[in-house]
């Protein structure tokens, strides 16, 4: 996972790069590899900074706040041990609409729940946090927070939106949260109650959708923003009902063996 966030900030600082590099062909010939240069340098620095500091960012743009809710801390404790990893901070966040999203990497991960989803019963709450669990281990929060506030910055530039969705596009493959589903669901034991809380938290997407930049769409369990015009630009995940049928048929398919780390 590593790799493919170097990958990714390569291809910023490349891009920015070259754009500046033309333009200063255009304005000033004679300075236009010295233009080029300093962008190298900027556009580096700030992929340095974004994979430092994403995870922070997230957890403060969403006001997330640490639990104080004894079954939810000791909830996501068991189901930490149960996958063989270090225990993630818990932080509640301050929406009615239930959902969730994990961040950070696993050393240093959060997993964050909104409090609708505390309105949830057990078995669905256990479902969506194990999903959390899955993109922690395997790395996958570590290129979603990069990702996500990398497009966001060019998103807020509105001219370069198209290359903050290229690169959502290019960095995230839908499949991760069919894997999450299926992997995650080793860890809570409970698909059926993963999917019975995926159709929830789309239903209440739908009915009343989070406002905010839809960069942001990918780390989250269920894409909370409204589906249509530039939003539809930044879904990286596949369809809730496929993913809810996938989840149903694992009840009678029995369910996978221990998921094994993935290097990152």
């Amino acid at each position: 996972m590593l790799i493919k966030v170097i990958a990714i900030a390569l291809f910023f600082t490349l891009f920015c790069s070259a754009v500046a590099f033309m333009v200063g062909s255009l304005l000033s010939p004679e300075t236009a590899i010295f233009t080029g240069l300093i962008f190298f340098v900027i556009s580096l620095l700030v992929s340095a900074a974004t994979y430092k500091l994403s995870a922070g960012i997230i957890l403060r743009r969403y006001k997330a706040k640490p639990s104080e809710d004894e079954k939810l801390n000791n909830m996501v404790e068991g189901l930490a041990l149960d996958a063989n990893m270090p225990v993630p901070k818990i932080y509640i966040l301050p929406f009615d609409m239930p959902n969730s999203f994990a961040a950070g990497h696993e050393k240093n991960a959060a997993i964050c729940v909104t409090e609708g989803l505390l309105a949830m019963n057990k078995g669905e709450i256990e479902g969506v946090v194990s999903h959390g669990l899955w993109h922690i281990r395997n790395g996958d929060t570590m290129v979603q927070d990069f990702v996500s506030v990398m497009a966001h910055m060019l998103y807020c530039t509105i001219v370069l939106i198209p290359l903050a969705v290229l690169i959502v596009k290019i960095s995230l493959n839908p499949v991760r949260e069919y894997t999450a589903d299926y992997y995650g669901s080793s860890f809570s034991k409970k698909p059926k109650d993963l999917a019975s809380a995926l159709r929830k938290m789309s239903e209440a997407a739908r009915q009343k959708p989070l406002k905010g930049s839809p960069a942001f769409e990918s780390i989250w369990v269920i894409d909370p923003f409204k589906r249509e015009g530039i939003n539809l630009w930044f879904s990286s995940d596949p369809p809730t009902a496929r993913r809810a049928k996938r989840l149903d048929d694992m009840v009678h398919e029995g369910m996978p063996e221990p998921p094994v780390v993935t290097e990152v």
